[in-house]
């Protein structure tokens, strides 16, 4: 494998291929996906529909406060580490300190919300305890360093390391929750500390990685970094605001409006059909950087060639769940929980459009576009939350989900058109397998089936158009 060096960067190590990095993300995300799903059961299992609402409620609000606060530091880390690699661990050191001041801020501020009366008689209508989310949001500043961390090693394109360092805190926050929600009873608030002591031991194993994995390199003053990373990072701050209240203000009408068991059910159809986003979420983390660092050129050929492929393994997985929705949601959750049935359903093809989305995303912003992607979030959050206010009362938690769907299709749309603009790509190369690709999967299959002794002329083959 040859060696890619970066513009102003020394001594850069050797890349890895996308497929390698995606195929070790994608392994290293269905290992997390079992754990999720392992705590997602036992927090159904042990809380209830209510319980297990009012915790989602109490994970979201700290997350809505880092999501508008967080001015994109982290995705900046990634765009300048990858273009500058050689000065990766004075970047990633400047915008760690911004971060954790950021957080301290943020802290501040959820004060001065807690001080009104409205928040304060949302929190009574949702039964969620104020001091559990209080505790969730003093630790700001150390959610945010550890997002800094996380994506400096992911931008020095080491995957594994990369893996290890976002596994630490679900497979610790998974035994924790055995300990302290089933073992010692302790409800939502064990939940909310096992959340906490996850988040703090994989913020020094983070530390520990990335010490090891980066170049000393000459240091450069905080001001100076600072100022090129907000100036990137304020463009996408837009995107990230955007895409979380697009994410998930659903949940907290839901909460408001239905009530804590109501967002237990949707939380649970949430989490089972965002299963889905693995394979697109590991391929878009890996192509960003490659993107901010080798440029359009290389992209043009790559993005639309992950796009059409990452869309149809997801739905090809779609129509699996679907299928298999009522004995999963049963098994795994118990009978209480089959009202999150007819929600999971009418998120799918929302979920299956944002294969496309993710992949989309990732390209525009490593190639310095995040206003494209803050546009068509802002715009279709905005479709979201009338939708939502309007069907929410009249169809529940099914009405917030089919309105979920069509706004994520409709921002997918926009990011296409978007995309087809600064390439040149066509719609059918985004979507569509070309003659090649359904010859690569032949030929594929056909391997796999000589190797387990298949004789050639069972598996059927179609030429190549």
């Amino acid at each position: 494998m040859t060696e890619r060096r970066i513009k102003g960067a020394t001594n850069v190590a050797v890349r890895p291929g996308l497929l390698r990095g995606a195929s070790i993300t994608f392994a290293a995300r269905a290992f997390a996906l079992l754990l999720g799903i392992l705590s997602s059961v036992i927090l159904a299992r042990a809380l209830g529909p209510v319980g297990k609402g009012q915790y989602a409620l109490i994970i979201l609000i700290p997350a809505l406060f880092q999501a508008m606060g967080g001015i994109g530091l982290d995705q900046a880390t990634i765009y300048m580490i990858a273009r500058r690699r050689d000065e990766s661990r004075a970047i990633t050191l400047s915008l760690v300190a911004a971060s954790a001041g950021l957080g301290v801020l943020l802290a501040v501020a959820y004060a001065a919300l807690s001080a009104s009366q409205a928040y304060s008689r949302y929190l009574a209508a949702t039964g969620v305890e104020p001091l559990l989310v209080w505790i969730l949001i003093a630790l700001l500043p150390i959610t945010l360093a550890l997002q800094i961390l996380i994506s400096a090693i992911l931008a020095l394109e080491r995957y594994r390391a990369y893996n290890l360092t976002t596994l630490i805190a679900p497979s610790l926050n998974l035994m924790l929750l055995l300990m302290l929600v089933v073992v010692w009873r302790l409800g939502v608030a064990g939940a909310v500390v096992a959340s906490v002591a996850a988040t703090l031991v994989a913020v020094a194993g983070a530390t520990a990685i990335l010490l090891g994995v980066t170049p000393g390199g000459r240091l450069r003053w905080p001001a100076q970094v600072l100022r090129h990373a907000l100036s990137y990072g304020a463009r996408i701050q837009v995107a990230n605001i955007a895409w979380f209240l697009h994410y998930r203000a659903d949940m907290f009408l839901i909460g408001y409006l239905l009530g804590p068991a109501a967002l237990g059910f949707y939380a649970t159809a949430v989490g089972l059909a965002e299963k889905l986003y693995l394979a697109p979420s590991a391929i878009g983390t890996v192509l960003f950087p490659r993107v901010a660092a080798a440029g359009a050129a290389e992209a043009r050929e790559l993005t639309p060639r992950v796009s059409r492929h990452t869309l149809w393994l997801t739905l090809c997985l779609a129509v699996v769940l679907a299928a298999v929705a009522w004995p999963v949601v049963y098994l795994l959750f118990g009978a209480a929980f089959l009202p999150s049935v007819a929600p999971l359903w009418l998120l799918l093809p929302g979920v299956v459009s944002l294969a496309v989305g993710r992949v989309l995303s990732a390209d525009l912003n490593g190639r310095g576009l995040p206003g494209s992607v803050a546009r068509a979030n802002s715009s279709m959050m905005l479709l979201n939350l009338a939708l939502n206010l309007w069907w929410i009362p009249l169809w529940g938690i099914a009405g917030a989900a089919a309105a979920t769907s069509i706004s994520y299709s409709a921002a997918v749309f926009l990011l296409a058109r978007r995309y087809r603009k600064a390439s040149g790509a066509t719609w059918s190369e985004l979507i569509l397998l070309s003659g090649a690709d359904r010859a690569n999967l032949v030929a594929k299959v056909t391997g796999l089936a000589r190797q387990r002794g298949v004789p050639r002329d069972a598996v059927q083959q179609d030429p190549p158009t």
